[in-house]
């Protein structure tokens, strides 16, 4: 019995997800070029403001009502899990290259069954563990445990995959209570925008013009690929978009070597194979299909798509 069907439109989905996390990306790689102008948290404050006020029109009609819900812890624990795990991805980014900041921070599929099993005892199946392992053994790849294990960037990077996958751990339970897409993402940036405020305004940094253009555009990058992945999921689920997270590795190799003139070592193409690798078997495997093959079977093109 297969847990998912294969959902319509859902060559459609794909290429918005893809669109979303090139939007990700987009927003890191700006972090990395202005990395030493700024306190990371003074970014992390702007980037949570200007998406606030990108995705403030989405909410206008439904009003203020719109807002309410029931689960408010469950929503404050996804919005400090995530703030904090974005506040540690932008620190990494200023110890690591682009590339293995980015692929640490998508460790959050190996710590999801792990967190969910302490969070709601859900026991973690057994050929699971074989995608979780593949997965560290690439991390422990990148970190190269006979030099830089303890290495600073690592540490913030991997527990920024850690706090990235308790806030999808809270996003699967507002999910299950069927909180609206938008609301959440509403309390995510208006909760990252006032935690940040005070700590930012304490180390602020007066940018140029410039950075004051790569700044908005950070916020800018990461509410529309939060919007574009929001739409993406209307056309398929996670058994079928999640591995498509990985793509943001992709994206900022391309962008390293391209654009900054970064080209990554050996190591780090190793690790991060076998890091996708294991991401990707681990939703196939939890997906539990008839056959591998039905993953990528093609979907019914006269089907409408879910709301």
């Amino acid at each position: 019995m297969k847990h998912e069907n294969t959902p319509s439109h859902l060559g459609l989905g794909i290429s918005i997800a893809l669109i979303a996390y090139l939007f990700f990306i987009t927003a890191s790689s700006l972090v990395w070029n202005i990395r030493y102008g700024f306190p990371v948290i003074q970014i992390v404050f702007i980037q949570n403001i200007v998406s606030l006020l990108c995705i403030l029109p989405l909410l206008y009609k439904e009003g203020f009502k719109y807002l309410r819900t029931k689960v408010y812890p469950i929503h404050l624990m996804r919005d400090l899990a995530g703030i904090v795990s974005y506040y540690l991805y932008f620190v990494a980014i200023q110890y690591l290259n682009l590339v293995d900041a980015t692929v640490l921070n998508y460790t959050a599929p190996f710590f999801v069954p792990l967190i969910w099993w302490i969070w709601k005892q859900e026991k973690v199946q057994g050929n699971v563990w074989w995608s979780i392992i593949v997965g560290f053994i690439g991390v422990a790849i990148i970190l190269n445990p006979t030099r830089q294990i303890l290495q600073i960037g690592f540490l913030f990077g991997l527990f920024a995959g850690i706090l990235s996958a308790i806030a999808f751990c809270a996003i699967r339970i507002l999910n299950i209570h069927l909180e609206p897409a938008r609301r959440v993402l509403f309390y995510y940036f208006a909760t990252g925008s006032l935690l940040t405020f005070p700590f930012a305004m304490v180390y602020w940094t007066p940018p140029t013009f410039w950075q004051w253009v790569a700044m908005i555009s950070i916020g800018v990058a990461t509410a529309l690929g939060q919007i574009c992945l929001t739409i993406a999921y209307r056309y398929g689920t996670a058994s079928y978009l999640s591995p498509l997270g990985y793509s943001t590795v992709i994206y900022a190799g391309i962008i390293s070597y391209v654009l900054f003139n970064v080209p990554l070592s050996w190591r780090s193409i190793i690790g991060t194979l076998l890091i996708i690798l294991g991401g990707t078997v681990t939703y196939l495997l939890k997906k539990k299909p008839h056959s591998i093959a039905e993953t990528f079977e093609s979907p019914d093109p006269k089907a409408k798509p879910p709301l």
